[in-house]
């Protein structure tokens, strides 16, 4: 029986239940099918890894930032493991120092076998496997998630129990298991915050909590930082359901963390209260409102906070308008605003689009992949 198709789990809803059904319904068919088949060109290695992180992600809190790091560490630890046996290719942190942090490796005691793409297969699924078993311990959906790793891991021939990190021998297990713990540790020390469920170390938000089942914002402080809800539960964008508290800030000291693609020079530091907050290619402070006579940006905050409410009730799904928006049908502005007294004369309110696309007919979808 041959591999369910792949495609089936990027369609998977953000509800955990199905998810994990679609899931289950996909590793087992897996289980079905035969090593040659696992192993061939279609079915790569790394995809079955790649699905079963989003699998897990599906199942776990609506983190952004969090799994935003944990799909660029899955792919630096299988990108690495497949490098480290290419003549040309550079690795990333295997045999590097990154973000602080150091990787040993010594490519000349690591024997290539004649066999190189299976040494690639089984040191790719060893790093990913151990890495996601340990990123994914304390999520909601462990227990599901943690039977597909071992799955996965079991139809693909190899031993969960070989833990030997001493890749000199040749072997390309011992030589994954090493690019984890690599990866492990450095995760534990690349600003994150791992340790402690990645929770802010200063930040606290200005404002108190906004209870809304009581009347008026009468302990509102600043009206222009952000203000948490305090809920008796509320439920997550992946559907947990999160009992007591206000709700969490996620992500605002995340700046500080080792990123990718990202220099230093393009960072701006800003202090509270003898804490570093780095912002990536600032854009500014938005329009706020004033709280003193004259000192603020008021017609701008209630001309952009108006633009927001008038695009939003464009939305409705009875209407029967479809819109093309990939990138073969429409964006690539050349020119953007760069001050807000060009803003306004950049969008057209009533119409939603820019004022270069007002009056032009919204582009249907035939075929949006191809036009990509």
């Amino acid at each position: 029986m041959e591999i369910m198709k792949l495609s089936l789990v990027h369609r998977i809803t953000c509800l955990p239940v199905l998810a994990m059904t679609l899931t289950t319904l996909f590793f087992s068919s897996l289980s079905l099918a035969s090593k040659e088949d696992v192993y061939s060109e279609e079915y790569f290695v790394a995809r079955l890894w790649n699905e079963t992180l989003l699998a897990s992600i599906r199942a776990d809190y609506a983190r952004p930032t969090v799994h935003a790091r944990n799909l660029f560490h899955v792919s630096v630890v299988m990108y690495d493991a497949w490098a480290a046996y290419d003549d040309v290719a550079t690795t990333y942190l295997l045999g590097k120092s990154v973000g602080g942090y150091s990787c040993s490796f010594d490519r000349a005691s690591l024997p290539i076998q004649a066999n190189k793409k299976a040494q690639r297969r089984e040191s790719i699924s060893y790093a990913a496997y151990r890495l996601l078993s340990h990123r994914f311990k304390c999520s909601p959906g462990i227990a599901e998630s943690q039977t597909n790793f071992d799955r996965l891991f079991s139809d693909l021939g190899y031993d969960s129990k070989f833990i030997s990190t001493d890749y000199s021998s040749g072997s390309a297990a011992a030589l994954g298991n090493h690019i984890a713990r690599c990866m492990i540790a450095f995760g534990l020390q690349d600003g994150a915050n791992e340790k402690h469920g990645y929770v802010p170390l200063a930040y606290r938000p200005v404002n108190p909590p906004l209870a809304p089942s009581h009347p008026g914002t009468p302990r509102y402080m600043d009206p222009n930082r952000w203000q948490p809800l305090a809920l008796k539960k509320y439920i997550d964008q992946s559907g947990h359901e999160i009992p007591c508290g206000a709700v969490e800030f996620i992500g605002p000291e995340w700046g500080r963390v080792a990123p990718f693609a990202l220099n230093k020079e393009d960072a701006k530091v800003f202090k509270r209260k003898g804490f570093e907050y780095w912002v990536y290619h600032d854009p500014g402070a938005p329009p706020q409102l004033d709280v003193e006579p004259g000192g603020g940006s008021s017609d701008e905050y209630k001309w952009n906070f108006s633009l927001v409410s008038v695009w939003s009730s464009h939305l409705d799904p009875a209407d029967g308008v479809a819109w093309d928006i990939s990138p073969g049908a429409m964006g690539n502005v050349q020119s953007l605003p760069k001050a807000y007294g060009e803003v306004q004369k950049f969008y057209d309110v009533n119409e939603g689009v820019t004022l270069a696309e007002a009056g032009r007919k919204p582009p249907v979808p035939d075929n949006p992949i191809n036009r990509i």
